[in-house]
């Protein structure tokens, strides 16, 4: 009778005990589910951000600008043309409807980069700036040094 005794206390499982395990339960879910809204939060400001395609524009774009003879900037600073040195080619980049677009002597069109309201190109002596305007209104703007080879 001792034995049984024994077992029927030491082998019980009360409501106390089941109450601590929901409450347990309840606090990881609950810090599960904000870690995972913290994850959404990182995943949409590093990966949906215009600065990607942006700076892929800009690697794309100063690619263009080596070997230059001659850039001019027409159109009240939305046209910029490329004329390079040992080429007879032109490189023509402007903005068509919201696409900055590059032609090679008057001919094709490359899409460089697409969402844009406003693109304005500046060159000061040797240094070209492009400010461009987004379609979210957010400006974007680069400087780059051209190094123009003459004879």
């Amino acid at each position: 009778m001792y034995q049984s005794r024994k077992r029927c206390l030491g082998g019980g499982y009360t409501l106390l005990e089941a109450l601590y395990q929901i409450v347990v339960l309840i606090l990881l879910t609950q810090i599960i589910i904000l870690i995972f809204l913290w994850m959404n939060k990182q995943n949409q400001t590093f990966m949906i951000n215009e600065s990607i395609p942006w700076e892929i524009f800009v690697n794309d774009f100063q690619k263009y600008l080596t070997n230059v003879e001659n850039l001019t900037v027409e159109n009240n600073g939305t046209r910029l043309n490329i004329k390079y040195k040992d080429s007879s080619s032109t490189i023509q980049i402007s903005p068509i409807n919201n696409v900055i677009r590059k032609q090679v002597n008057h001919t094709g069109h490359v899409p460089m980069l697409i969402g844009i309201k406003n693109l304005k190109f500046t060159l000061v002596e040797n240094e070209l700036s492009i400010t461009v305007i987004l379609l979210n209104g957010e400006v974007k703007e680069r400087t780059f040094f051209v190094q123009i080879l003459k004879e």
